[in-house]
């Protein structure tokens, strides 16, 4: 499968393709500049005197890295756009792809940013600060333009675009005042609603786990009794047959380790229970007794 993404040691970018010029674009300037070759690239610097060896080699040399960035972090499409071009020089590449890529550069192009924008959706598997990013990416060619993208279209476009179980905290952004919902603020609260959702959904997934788990351990204690006899009684198993600790796990509290019949939470459970009762108990006599004094009598007399 082709990689969607190039990586060099000054960083990791998406390839260029038709979508993503000009994300691409800023990520390519500041690999060229970490190789000291923009200027090269923009056509600033130009190539020394031939007399001068010595700068000569070292601008082929950073010409060349200049040119080996540009067409390892382009995909196949645009790697053949660069082969048909009559001259390979970085800055004659550079600008063919501003005028093949730069959708800004014509008012159709900049119609054609705005409608993608609308068109824009969060798919299933995204998360909000990718989706979120995505839209910057879209609108970034578009400002300084009459058909720039606001923070305001953007709040609103997002809003009305995220899946069904953001409903409940979009209603809520949408009531806050003006002075609340800027784009940072707004981003900041999806991102949170969204991390709780996901702890929400782990919990349960993990009570899920636990109650299927316990299913499957009571139902392994009925055949079990059925065969020997006994309540989780193992005689008769050989000693490798028999579960390790690891293995054993308590119906009455849940945890691994140990069987019911030794359970500690149990027994103090038991324990409790059984004092609760002989305190009713005596408090009962204690009220018997009184009934039979004088004094007793008088008052219900009354």
């Amino acid at each position: 499968m082709e990689s969607t993404r190039f990586t060099c040691k000054h960083g990791s970018t998406e390839m260029l393709n038709d979508r993503n010029y000009h994300s691409w674009k800023r990520s390519l300037k500041a690999f060229l500049i970490a190789e000291d070759a923009f200027g090269i690239v923009t056509g600033t610097e130009a190539p020394p005197n031939a007399g001068a060896t010595a700068q000569l080699r070292d601008f082929r040399r950073r010409s060349g890295r200049a040119y080996s960035l540009i067409y390892a972090s382009s995909d196949e499409t645009t790697r053949s756009l660069i082969d048909n071009l009559p001259n390979e020089e970085p800055n004659h590449v550079w600008t063919a792809l501003r005028l093949a890529f730069d959708t800004s550069a014509s008012l159709s192009g900049r119609l054609t940013t705005v409608r993608r924008f609308h068109k824009t959706t969060m798919k299933p598997g995204t998360s909000v600060s990718a989706y979120i990013s995505t839209l910057k990416d879209i609108r970034q060619p578009l400002a300084g333009s009459q058909e720039r993208i606001s923070d305001n279209v953007l709040i609103g476009h997002l809003l009305s675009t995220l899946p069904e179980t953001f409903a409940t905290i979009a209603g809520i952004i949408e009531n806050k005042p003006a002075a609340e919902l800027t784009l940072d603020a707004v981003t900041t609260t999806l991102i949170d609603a969204e991390a709780s959702m996901a702890l929400r959904n782990d919990q349960v997934g993990s009570n899920l786990n636990i109650a299927g788990t316990t299913t499957q351990a009571l139902a392994a204690m009925t055949r079990h009794r059925g065969r020997r006899g006994g309540h989780g009684s193992y005689r008769g198993l050989k000693p490798y047959e028999r579960p390790s600790d690891s293995q054993l796990r308590c119906f009455y509290c849940t945890r691994e380790g140990h069987k019911e019949a030794s359970c500690q939470l149990k027994q103090d459970a038991e324990r409790l229970r059984k004092e609760r009762w002989s305190q009713k108990a005596s408090a009962q006599t204690a009220r018997v007794n009184f009934g039979d004094c004088p004094s007793e009598v008088v008052v219900h007399g009354l």
